[in-house]
């Protein structure tokens, strides 16, 4: 477990499955989720993935909870042993957004990263649209490196992605 002010990182539980897969499959924020067209996800695909993802070890997947409730979910993957690199991604439920969480988050995403698996470099993507996303990674020292030109084809216009990263030299944890 990772444990913040507010937020705490935990594995995720049998009993969060579905609640983590109602979020996943709105679409009004499917393409903010994941590089997928949206098809019809199943609840059991859903889990049957998330089950694979764990049992590899080679994704690390948290629940968020405030105050034992579920507000969303974070996690690294794509980890590059050789450069010493991994990629961060989270999430939170419609309700649980624009609290501050996940600026806590990442700066828990960064600690283990920099800490526990001696990471050179955290990098995430999203969309340029994803303006209150760019403001908390900004707020948790992550610095843009770079734009992808109308890369994602998100809710019927194409947009820009937006690379940014953390160094362990500019990590201040």
């Amino acid at each position: 477990m990772l444990s913040g002010e507010r937020v705490t990182l935990r594995p995720v539980r049998p009993d969060d499955v579905e609640q983590l897969y109602e979020w996943r499959i709105d679409l009004a924020t499917w393409g903010d989720q994941t590089d997928e067209a949206p098809y019809a996800l199943t609840l059991e695909s859903y889990r049957r993935a998330s089950e694979e993802s764990a049992a590899t070890g080679k994704n690390v997947s948290w629940a968020a909870e405030v105050d034992g409730t579920l507000v969303g979910r974070a996690g690294m993957f794509a980890f590059d042993e050789l450069s010493r690199n991994a990629e961060v991604g989270l999430g939170f439920g419609p309700e649980h957004r624009g609290k501050g969480y996940g600026r806590e988050v990442l700066r828990l995403l960064l600690d283990f990263g920099f800490t526990h698996r001696n990471l050179h470099r955290v990098w995430l993507e999203c969309t340029a649209t994803n303006e209150a996303a760019i403001r908390a990674y900004t707020a948790a020292g992550f610095v843009e490196e770079g734009r992808l030109r109308e890369h994602a084809w998100l809710r019927g216009a194409y947009v820009d992605m937006v690379r940014m990263a953390v160094l362990r030299s500019e990590w201040s944890g």
